[in-house]
């Protein structure tokens, strides 16, 4: 592209817009006030043209400040993951793996493809990824969320693959709020605390209004340790029996290849208190680290910001937001794994005589000496490992809107958001230490290399190691430091074109700029691979900018006619033209037909994208640690693979090896690296959804609105790493960019190298049929308190998925979750979903009489069964003799209880599964203490206890 910096101009295209005032007179609208006009003049996600819910042609869901009140979760993503549009992702329960982060995945697509928005604009993501951590929002000042799932790119950009979550604060505020709660589970664990201050003032005679607000919100930590579920995980490993379950990689130091036959076949050996060997018995011998680790992370959390709106006159008015938020999380892991292919001395005075034999006799000699062998050791005497999350989120917005004429109305804005976090790993030991310490003289009994201060490591029986052994190898916390930058330009204007003979047809036209600018420094230790409790880490740097023009319209094509009380049609599109990712085109076309006052039908068609973020396009390839190869047959183009029987040879010349050397190339031990990291070159994911669904509004019962909506989405070139192994060496399709990947070296032609960086390779579907009804109605007094009045609500959310699968290139096998749960379901997906249920309903009913308002919420979760056949099919392993082949459904009942005792005070009452019921036994199919806590409850009963003071 052209080296035009666009950057000044729109700073100053939209400073020029921010201080427009159109001299119009203030309009009056005085028309009756229909539901339909009510709903349209207070909502606009899905589209510029507003609508909301049952009159949308996209499905809208609204979650109101009473569910959001009245739910038995204390966070927005607690209460979000519990509606059937949404897939759980990171929640209070994700440990290993986690970010301290909460995140929103709409349809089971992945966080990073569902766009969040504050109040109808675009939220940044946090860190260098895409998603959006949602801890980040003033939950209290929160008056309604509106869910579109299905495309939306045409209106809002990259990212609303999946859908849109919309969050909407509380406007003209005025006055003192306290809001405090607690929560606690009925054995008094699990604790959560939230205190939140807000203040709200009108100003220049009621013109502005001035909304502050501070909050405050912890949460405690739960170990695994602690509940008899996840104190000790159980394997279901296909041989028709639960075995408890743990790591080979044991305190008491496992040699494990070359296996040694102890009498009863080769077999892992194990080393005693007394440093001697023995044979390993399994699953006796295993380590549990399930009680080390967190089911619930523990979470601090400050926010504070303010909301501004002033009536500039002539029709126009000026918005301000700005927000800070801390997050401060911690995870813990069991103490470090260390294990590998490690060198070891001979004559090693550390070890006993029984086990230098061992060694002798056993490990794969490396010269005079020197020996090699896999062996692992849990080195609980470092401690657990700890990781620390700190999260720092500012943001502001300034803004403009107003009415143009008498029928076009404008708004414009800017925002600035900037993230900085710091993680720091502790109790993590070094990789060269480790082995460093291994290697002793047999002469002197001290470090052949004693640089560093080298302490000799005793890793032979369970205490052996010494606390001057363990400070030698531990290293100083790993601090990981994240800045990120989003500076956005947005604006639209939306009005009436045209009459025609049936209605007037309406526009928007908007354009939008935005740059991001990020980077990630990896601490020295991981990027250098020296490490051995966490993963290498590499470096990002990088910024990536976007420019986009777009329109909507909406045109009548019938109104009061036989057969339509009214038929519209929209249509739209969006052109974005990125730095990197180049240009793409999104699209929508819907269309509306009220039959008449009782049925309305409604379906939209969508193309959507999400581009390729920082983290995705920069990350600085890392070269992983060697894997030692020591099998020939490792190797399929290896002569005792049998390339030319197992179908092959293509595949072998495909990855470098000469066509002469097929059938005679034998390989040899030796190690190999993987490489991994970012890709300049990705483009854009791409997606289609196509809804088309039914209103009903029966007019002898005006209460009540049915929605049944048919959903479907495609998402083709999805982003994930190249999976060489897999999909080069497949007879069927061999294919040249994954066998490309293979690096051999020109003399030996070993395997020395595997690249497997990012690509678009990936294709993820979903379709089935989301069911919406709501009802309210005045309930007769003698049902009332007191006489004085009561209302009644219902409202029932139900998603049945048809389909929600996976693959992972284009001509790879389909993976087919809905109604599945675990592997691979749970690994070959794009978020931490580990359970697909095909239906899943949400029920809340609502009595409000006076000061006295119950709720009654009904949660039903369909069976599932497991996932584990499919993966053992595609890999070729025989059928499996699994215990667990299902779990049933599960049903949840929260009840609320409010009373407000004046005008100023007011208190909440909610028990959270009331019955108590358990979350099912999945045992080892699932990755977080025997069952699935981001989508059953793992807590049991629980009570929160809320009071709002307001003045």
């Amino acid at each position: 592209m052209a080296a035009f910096n666009i950057r000044p101009f729109l700073a100053c295209a939209a400073c020029t817009l921010l201080f427009l005032s159109p001299s119009a007179p203030a309009q009056v609208d005085e028309e009756e006030v229909t539901p339909e006009a009510f709903i349209e003049e207070i909502v606009t996600t899905g589209s510029r043209l507003r609508r909301r819910d049952f009159v949308a042609p996209s499905p809208i869901t609204t979650v109101d400040r009473e569910a959001l009140e009245y739910s038995s979760q204390a966070t927005l993503e607690g209460v979000l993951n519990q509606m059937p549009q949404v897939m759980p992702d990171l929640t209070r329960s994700t440990n290993n793996g986690g970010d301290g982060t909460a995140r929103i995945n709409l349809r089971g697509f992945g966080s990073q493809r569902s766009l969040v928005m504050l109040n109808g604009r675009r939220m940044a993501a946090s860190g260098i990824g895409t998603a959006v951590d949602i801890n980040n929002l003033p939950q209290k000042l929160i008056e309604r969320v509106e869910i579109i799932t299905g495309g939306a790119s045409t209106v809002y950009g990259s990212d609303a693959v999946a859908g849109v979550i919309n969050f909407i604060t509380r406007k003209d505020f005025d006055g003192f709020a306290l809001d405090i709660s607690g929560y606690t589970t009925g054995v008094g664990d699990s604790n959560e605390y939230d205190l939140t201050a807000s203040y709200g003032h009108n100003f220049a005679n009621g013109n502005g209004n001035i909304t502050m607000f501070g909050g405050y919100y912890d949460r405690e930590s739960l170990l695994a340790g602690e509940r008899e579920l996840s104190y000790t995980e159980f394997c279901d490993c296909g041989e028709g029996e639960l075995v408890p379950f743990g790591s080979i990689r044991a305190p008491q130091g496992v040699f494990g290849f070359p296996a040694v036959d102890w009498g009863n076949g080769p077999a892992f050996t194990i080393f005693q208190e007394d440093g001697n060997p023995r044979e390993f018995i399994d699953p006796d011998d295993r380590y549990n680290y399930a009680p080390e680790n967190y089911i619930q992370t523990p979470l601090t959390r400050y926010t504070g910001g303010l909301f501004l709106n002033y009536d500039l006159g002539a029709r126009s008015e000026l918005y301000v937001e700005a927000a800070h938020t801390q997050n401060e999380w911690v995870a813990r892991l069991a103490p470090v794994p260390a294990g590998g292919f490690t060198l070891f001395t001979l004559d090693n005075p550390v070890m006993t005589p029984t086990t230098q034999q061992f060694f002798a006799d056993n490990a794969i000699p490396m010269g005079p000496g020197l020996v090699m062998a896999w062996v692992a050791r849990r080195l609980e005497e470092i401690g657990p490992r700890i990781v620390e999350e700190n999260r720092k989120y500012t943001r502001f917005v300034a803004g403009i809107k107003g009415d143009i004429g008498s029928d076009w109305e404008f708004d414009a804005w800017v925002t600035y958001t900037k993230g900085d976090e710091q993680s720091r790993l502790l109790n993590d030991g070094s990789r060269s230490r480790y082995q460093q310490g291994l290697l002793i003289d047999p002469v002197t009994g001290q470090c052949v290399d004693p640089s560093n201060g080298c302490v000799p490591v005793n890793i032979f029986g369970r205490g052996n190691l010494s606390a001057e052994a363990a400070e030698f190898i531990r290293l100083p916390p790993l601090v990981n430091i994240t800045e990120r930058e989003q500076v956005l330009v947005s604006a639209y204007v939306r009005g009436d074109l045209f009459d025609t003979w049936a209605g007037t047809a309406q526009a928007a036209f908007g354009i939008e700029w935005r740059e991001d600018d990020g980077s990630y420094t990896a601490d020295d230790y991981l990027f250098t691979f020296d490490t051995l409790g966490y993963r290498g880490d590499s470096p990002v740097v990088g910024s990536e900018s976007v420019i986009e023009v777009y329109t909507e319209m909406l045109l009548p094509l019938a109104s009061e006619t036989s057969f339509a009380e009214y038929l519209g049609l929209e249509i739209g599109g969006r052109y974005s033209d990125y730095e990197f990712a180049g240009g793409v085109t999104t699209w929508k076309a819907g269309l509306e037909w009220q039959i008449n006052s009782t049925l309305r039908l409604r379906g939209m068609a969508q193309h959507s994208v999400r581009a390729p973020n920082l983290q995705e396009l920069f990350r600085e390839q890392i070269r992983e640690d060697a894997v030692w190869v020591l099998d020939p047959e490792d190797d399929p183009c290896s002569a005792s693979a049998d390339p030319v029987g197992s179908g092959n040879v293509d595949a072998c010349v495909a990855t470098g090896m000469p066509a002469n050397q097929i059938g005679i190339f034998e390989a040899q031990p030796f190690p190999m690296v993987y490489v991994t990291g970012g890709n300049p070159d990705l483009e854009p994911e791409e997606s289609d959804t196509l809804t088309a669904g039914i209103v009903i509004t029966p007019s002898s019962v005006p209460e009540l609105q049915i929605a049944i909506d048919y959903f479907e989405l495609e998402l083709d070139g999805g982003i994930d790493n190249l999976v060489a192994e897999v999909t080069c060496f497949d007879p069927a399709n061999v294919n040249q960019l994954f066998c490309d990947a293979f690096i051999r070296d020109p003399v030996t032609f070993n395997v020395i190298e595997i690249r497997e960086t990012l690509i678009n390779r990936g294709l993820l579907r979903t379709s089935g049929v989301d069911t919406q009804i709501k009802y309210g109605t005045e309930l007769p007094s003698s049902l009332s308190i007191r006489d004085a009045g009561a209302d009644l609500d219902l409202s029932i959310i139900w998603t049945h998925l048809n389909e929600s699968s996976f693959q992972a290139t284009p001509w790879g096998t389909s993976v087919e979750c809905a109604g599945y749960f675990g592997w691979p379901c749970n690994f070959g997906g794009p978020g931490w979903t580990e359970t697909y249920p095909a239906d899943r309903v949400t029920t809340n009913l609502s009595y409000a009489s006076g000061d006295l308002t119950a709720h009654l919420s009904w949660r039903w979760i369909d069976g599932t069964k497991i996932a584990e056949p499919q993966g053992d099919a595609i890999i070729g392993w025989p059928v499996q003799d699994y215990v667990i082949t299902e779990v049933g459904n599960k049903n949840y009942l929260d009840l609320g209880i409010g009373y407000q005792f004046n005008d100023h005070l007011a208190a909440r009452l909610v028990i959270a599964n009331l019955t108590d019921t358990d979350a099912p036994f999945m045992a080892s199919h699932v990755f977080a203490g025997n069952t699935d806590p981001s989508m059953f409850d793992i807590y049991g009963r629980a009570y929160t206890l809320s009071f709002s003071l307001t003045y």
